[in-house]
């Protein structure tokens, strides 16, 4: 228990013991009092928070995709072998598809990564202690203001032309593969389905999609039967259909009531593998994500008049998305950097900066599948995005312009 002195203290006393307290005070008031850092100072905080939101963008997209990429590539893996493809189409596939996935994993991820960084910088005391140097929350927002406009740049690049030529590899290898022929048809000595109607056996299998000792059952013709044997035959693609090449063999015809109908010797004789349901093999319809924004954009470019409006909405999407990243951005930066940083409402502005985050993606989707179907909502695309941009930029600029009026107004009144 401490105990009270009843000593009175003179005034030497006093001065010598306040004379510490006081220089103590001095030197704490002039640092947090002092004026704003020069500019070379500031530019290198700018430049190592803009680092510290580079590299987090990169691990957390890095990350999202890599996700992703497990589980897509599980069933393009499952394509590639079922059919027998090289492994370069495994590949191909693999790698084409991912600038679909950053259309909105990049913007999350950045997202994340200037909300990470930013709660470490609190907790750190990095903010408290710029934001108490004088600088305002648009001269903090700066590194996080660069981050958007860069991550807004890769998007659109990646929007109009990474995106449509990628996609249309993957569409491609993937439709090559489907229209290719079964491993499992090339299995020796077994009785094959290989299409509706078609039943195929081969006695043996070499590289290259060569085969010997070929028997065919095909039913596909509904008023007769035709049973080939080959000695030889390989396996091609044909007008965009799997085919087999037969050499050396015999074609016998059967019709309904089970007489031979016609007979004949053969030294080439090429066989299409498709059902009679298939009407054409030939990839003519393009996906919407592999074209490009005008065609999207231009009605005569559509399959069907059925799919102008979605065509549409799917080009003035590619058009504003690229912003999602830079609103994203900017929802983190102000949840923070608006008003007085303090630690203690943390974890309040946190929640709020995660649902303002969800319902801009929401507005967003929300707008493109209403376009789809109403053409007049087209605008909500554009307003989902530019909107907020515009309030988030308000609330940055805004503080820092009534602060120089009121400093030019207090000029004025001293001269």
């Amino acid at each position: 228990m401490c105990q009270l002195s009843n000593r009175i203290m003179s005034p030497g006393d006093m001065k010598a013991s306040l004379t510490p307290l006081s220089s103590f005070a001095f030197v704490d008031f002039h640092m947090v009092m002092m004026a704003a850092h020069p500019q070379g100072a500031d530019m290198q905080f700018d430049r190592y928070l803009l680092a510290q939101l580079i590299r987090t963008t990169i691990a957390v997209t890095i990350t999202l995709v890599g996700i992703v990429w497990l589980f897509q590539t599980i069933r393009i893996l499952e394509l590639v072998v079922s059919r027998n493809g090289p492994l370069p189409d495994f590949i191909v596939m693999s790698v084409s598809v991912i600038p679909l996935w950053l259309t909105i994993a990049f913007p999350i991820s950045a997202f994340i990564a200037v909300t990470w960084v930013f709660q470490r910088a609190i907790a750190d005391r990095e903010l408290l202690v710029m934001q108490a140097s004088g600088r305002s929350a648009f001269q903090l927002a700066r590194a996080p203001l660069a981050l958007a406009m860069g991550v807004s740049a890769i998007l659109a690049l990646n929007s109009t032309v990474l995106l449509p030529f990628s996609f249309g590899i993957y569409k491609e290898t993937q439709f090559k593969l489907r229209n290719s022929i079964p491993a499992v048809m090339l299995r020796e000595g077994v009785f094959i389905d290989v299409v509706d109607g078609m039943t195929m056996l081969i006695g043996q299998k070499n590289e290259g999609g060569l085969a010997s000792d070929i028997f065919i059952h095909d039913e596909r013709a509904q008023d007769k039967v035709i049973t080939i044997t080959a000695k030889f035959g390989k396996f091609i693609e044909k007008d965009g259909a799997p085919a087999v090449i037969l050499q050396d063999g015999m074609r016998n015809e059967v019709n309904q009531n089970g007489e031979a109908s016609a007979s004949l010797l053969f030294d080439t004789h090429s066989v299409t593998i498709v059902s009679e349901q298939q009407t054409t093999q030939a990839r003519i319809n393009l996906d919407m994500n592999e074209d490009s924004i005008s065609n999207l954009l231009d009605p005569s470019s559509a399959p069907s008049p059925d799919y102008v409006d979605q065509r549409r909405a799917e080009g003035h999407y590619r058009i504003i998305s690229p912003l999602l990243g830079f609103v994203l951005i900017m929802v983190a930066a102000c949840s923070v950097l608006c008003g007085q940083i303090r630690r203690d409402t943390l974890s309040r502005r946190t929640m709020l900066n995660v649902g303002a985050a969800m319902v801009t993606i929401a507005m967003l989707v929300s707008g493109r599948s209403l376009a789809t179907s109403m053409p007049a909502a087209i605008p909500l695309i554009y307003a989902s995005l530019l909107v907020p941009a515009l309030i988030l930029l308000s609330m940055l600029v805004m503080p820092t312009l009534r602060v120089r009026a009121a400093d030019n107004a207090s000029a004025e009144i001293t001269a």
